[in-house]
Parts: C-alpha cells; structure tokens; sequence
C-alpha cells in the first residue's frame, strides 16, 4: 500500500470520527423518543340537552379504572336538562375522583348552564372562554300546564279518577288546588337548595351571598371569573398547561388524547351497546328486508 493509501484512509477516518459523534446522537435522539410511552389524557364530550346518565357514567368509569389515564378534560357544551341527571353525573365524578385520585378540568367554549354547569362543578378546575354562557343556576318545572279552561270552552267533560289527594296534581285537564301549587314550590325549591349547596361546596361559596349567584342569572366567561363560578379565561392550551400543573406531566411529556370509543351500527347491535337512534334505524332496515322476502317467497293464492 502506498504511502498515499495511508493518507487516504487515515482521512476518511478523521472525517467519520467528526461525522460519527453528531449523527449518533441524532439517532440515539431520534430512537429515544419512539421508545417514550406518551400519557394518556382522556376527553369526554358532553353536549346537549341532559336526559340520560348512563352513558356519561360508563364513559366516566372506564377513564377513571384505566391506570394509564392520567387525568380527564371534560368539554362541557350543554344548557342543562334534567335536574336528575345532571345531578347523578355531578355525584359520580365525585364518587369516581374519591376511588381512583386523579385531576379532572372543563373547558367550555360555548354554554354550561344549569345542569351543565352543576356537572363541571365537580371537576378541579373550569376554564371557558370570555365569551361562553355560564350559570343560570335554579330549578324549574317547565312541564306542569294546564288546559281545563280550553275544555271547558269547547264544552268537554272530563272526569278524573284517582286515589291520593295529590295524584292529579300535574294533570292537565284538572285546575291545581292551592295545597298542589304548594307541593310543587316545594318540590323546585328542593332541588334548587341541593344544586345551590352542590355548588357552593365545590366552588367554595358563601351561601349567604347565593342571590347574587344563584338566582337564575347566565353570566358570560369573563364576569364568571368575577364570581368565581370559573377559574380561567383561556381555551385548550390553558387547559393543557393546567392539566400537565395537576397531573405533574413534564412539559417535554408528550400527551395522548384517548376518546371514547364509537359504537354503532351492527357491531353495535350485536354487541347491545347501540344508541336507541341507531337501533331504530336498524329495525327499520330489517323490516323491508323482510317484508321483501315475503313478498317474493310466500305463495299467494290465484285469482280466477
């Protein structure tokens, strides 16, 4: 070899030890962060009108039981509903948060009022936007009408019939006695004490001064943060930023978003975890078909 190879080779090696170094770390780097496990954050949607529990609940547990999920973001887009449901939603991520510790925030972009808003107060931390509609915390009957005059004006005789002297009281076809108007009130009364306690205990209200939070009134974000019905102006990076506070997530952790899992359609059917809008399609589908198989299969009589 001459003295020229030599030279060469030493060269080139002087060249792959400057090289080397920089491009090993590179791939080390690279190869470090596919072997990262990223944390897992669930999100749970709630949206709508609130007429069912169930859902929600399951959806809740599963998160809660899962080790591997960190902390919950619930997106709450709801004007409320059933004072009930709400309720049973509220208690269960309470319930759910004492079993199995860990931070849960709401982010509202648009409404959370009433029963949606009683549903956030369980959580940790409440983040909307100045704008969202927040609060209209009361109770109401919206259902209780009455339509005795109208029958009696077309000349309609209805006679009721029941036992229990308060078993008509939200008949409509029979005028309300003071003694059921008084039943009423108090029945709504009720239910606004508990969701005014509920509150007040979650967010650390006086109730003393719950006229001026708890009467009704929608507040936007920003005069929420005012009366401490939120916690933050902001969106989904503040939300992010509190959830990586309260779950001690690193700032160079990388964040796994699990969702709830879509059922519908078939599997749904067959496996019972359908929605009631998807099985009525489904029925409907099924009902054609068969009425198709009759029409071509079953022997008919011959008219002569």
């Amino acid at each position: 070899m001459s003295v020229f190879d030599y030279l060469k080779n030493i060269f080139l090696i002087l060249i792959i030890l400057q090289i080397a170094p920089p491009l090993i770390k590179n791939v080390l780097d690279q190869y470090s962060k596919l072997l990262v496990t990223p944390v897992k954050v669930a999100v749970l949607p709630i949206k709508g009108v609130l007429y069912e529990s169930e859902d929600y609940c399951n959806k809740l547990r599963t998160f809660f039981e899962d080790e591997t999920v960190k902390a919950l973001l619930l997106k709450i887009d709801s004007p409320g509903g059933a004072a009930g449901t709400s309720q049973s939603v509220f208690r269960e991520i309470l319930a759910l948060k004492k079993e199995h510790p860990k931070p849960v925030v709401v982010l509202v972009e648009n409404v959370c009022a009433s029963g949606g808003y009683n549903i956030a107060c369980a959580a940790d931390y409440i983040i909307a936007s100045g704008s969202a509609i927040i609060g209209s915390i009361g109770s109401t009957l919206p259902y209780i009408f009455k339509v005795d005059k109208l029958i009696e004006q077309y000349n309609v005789q209805y006679i009721p019939i029941a036992a229990g002297e308060y078993k008509n009281t939200a008949n409509p076809f029979v005028p309300a006695t003071p003694a059921e108007e008084e039943l009423l009130k108090d029945i709504t009364k009720n239910s606004y004490d508990q969701f005014v306690m509920e509150v007040s205990q979650s967010r650390k209200l006086s109730i003393a001064d719950a006229p001026k939070w708890a009467n009704g009134k929608i507040f936007t974000g920003e005069q929420s943060v005012s009366n401490h019905l939120i916690d933050q102006i902001g969106s989904i990076s503040d939300a992010i930023e509190v959830i990586r506070q309260k779950a001690a997530i690193g700032k160079d952790d990388k964040i796994e978003w699990v969702y709830p899992p879509k059922k519908g359609g078939l599997w749904g059917m067959i496996s019972g975890e359908s929605t009631q809008q998807t099985k009525s399609a489904v029925t409907s589908v099924a009902n054609v078909f068969c009425d198709v198989i009759e029409e071509r299969y079953t022997q008919k009589p011959i008219l002569s």
